[in-house]
């Protein structure tokens, strides 16, 4: 894994991890509340040789914010600009978490880039709505937020998040990644972990991202925040869906809507894994990944 740098046409900077030298490329996108190094076991299992390229997201661990995201297709442009400077006309994309639903905004605006698409404990097509809370911090399913700057005061999801990345408290980062993340069979180990927590916690961009993601829809039918685009039928790459049935950030009930809007994907449910398969099932994830993809 080698750490570079490189200055984006829109001024953004990305930094990244690259890795081998095969023809076919392999683009990982990270989810919210990390950063591409929680990819650093996948990268130091795959094939040596296995082409890998790993972006910090604008605005998350070592790459810039400048200028603030608005939606998920921002994230989608600042790496049709990367692939670009790279000199790389088509990939296989993993993403996981918010990285599927940016890998799904990508796939489907520029189908002819993407060969592969993995999507790994991701966000729905429909997008991951934010539910308001009530006086004990229980969502009050249906009722979503209307403003970005009321989502921004969300006791729950935002708040303590927020708080954290001001403090940059790593160790409380850790301690809610057990909670919410880490609800498989395996944990990682403490010094990784903090290593990748002091990554986590440079994120500059919760609000803009937890709003985007919310109101995502590339679907056909409305969501609670937006109605859909039907951006999806342009997708064209061979999907294969991974998904955890220990995972409670991504629920089951928004896994089964992903899948049934992907009808032609191909399904991989791994037993006793949470929202980390990374961490959980390092060496049957790596395996799944190779053999989709070649």
């Amino acid at each position: 894994m080698k750490l570079k740098q490189v200055e984006l046409k829109n001024g953004e900077t990305i930094s990244y991890y690259e890795q081998g030298n095969s023809k076919e490329t392999l683009l990982l996108i990270h989810g919210n509340t990390s950063s591409a190094i929680f990819f650093e076991p996948l990268m130091q299992i795959l094939p040596k040789n296995q082409s890998v390229i790993a972006p910090d997201l604008r605005g998350f661990g070592n790459s810039s914010y400048k200028k603030n995201i608005e939606t998920l297709s921002d994230f989608a442009e600042d790496i049709k600009l990367l692939l670009e400077q790279l000199g790389l006309n088509c990939v296989s994309i993993l993403g996981w978490s918010l990285g599927g639903a940016i890998a799904m905004e990508f796939a489907s605006t520029y189908p002819n880039m993407v060969s592969n698409l993995i999507l790994l404990s991701s966000g729905s097509p429909k997008g991951y709505p934010v539910f308001t809370k009530d006086e004990k911090g229980q969502p009050m399913i249906p009722h979503v937020y209307k403003k970005k700057e009321d989502m921004a005061l969300d006791p729950v999801q935002v708040l303590p998040l927020l708080n954290i990345y001001e403090t940059k408290n790593s160790q409380m980062l850790a301690t809610i990644y057990d909670y919410v993340i880490y609800t498989g069979h395996k944990k990682p180990e403490n010094d990784a972990n903090l290593r990748w927590m002091n990554e986590a916690v440079k994120q500059r961009n919760l609000v803009d991202v937890d709003w985007a993601l919310a109101n995502f829809n590339i679907s056909s039918e409305p969501s609670l925040y937006q109605l859909g685009n039907n951006k999806l039928s342009n997708l064209k790459a061979k999907t294969l869906i991974i998904w955890g049935d220990k995972d409670v950030t991504v629920p089951k009930i928004m896994f089964d809507e992903t899948v049934r809007l992907l009808p032609e994907a191909t399904v991989l449910v791994y037993e006793n894994a949470g929202h980390s398969i990374v961490v959980d099932e390092t060496e049957k994830l790596a395996i799944d990944i190779v053999h989709f993809i070649s």
